[in-house]
């Protein structure tokens, strides 16, 4: 279902992987730039790609990269097939049954040092639907997180004075 990309590069924009947000650019979060200044050996992303921390990936650590970019060689980057959408993929990656399929395929001696490299996570077992089903439930799961996002909005009550 997934490769691994292996590409290398020190040109492109940098990005992270969160647990909560799942891709981002790095420039857009409130950290300090702890980036290599010999990024050379950084790893390629591409839009549609999935990206995951592999010491983190127990946690949630992952999302579908809607950038170009590049990224640190601790991270695993994923190039979804043609059988796959990478976003279902990513909304697949966050269920609490797989992340515990995560955590038991990391290697590792405790939480701390748990880490799932691509030849294990490549073995972890997974029934999908077909593409177009995977298509039409993820769509309806975008549909739920934008309305949760409308929803955890806060409304601004300045407009409203007259």
């Amino acid at each position: 279902m997934l490769n691994e990309r292996s590409e290398r590069s020190s040109e492109g924009e940098l990005i992270s992987v969160t647990i909560n947000s799942g891709v981002v650019k790095a420039n857009s979060l409130d950290r300090k730039d702890n980036s290599s200044s010999d990024k050379s050996n950084y790893k390629v992303v591409k839009r549609n790609d999935i990206a995951y921390n592999s010491m983190r990936m127990w946690q949630g650590a992952s999302g579908f990269s809607p950038y170009d970019g590049i990224l640190s060689p601790a991270y695993t980057v994923l190039i979804p097939t043609k059988e796959v959408d990478s976003k279902f993929i990513s909304y697949m990656f966050k269920k609490e049954k797989m992340l515990q399929q995560f955590q038991r395929y990391s290697q590792g001696l405790t939480s701390d040092t748990w880490n799932l490299k691509y030849p294990m996570l490549k073995n972890i077992p997974a029934i999908l639907p077909g593409l177009t089903e995977q298509v039409k439930i993820r769509s309806i799961l975008e549909q739920f997180d934008s309305l949760i996002a409308l929803h955890q909005r806060k409304p601004d009550y300045q407009k409203w004075r007259y």
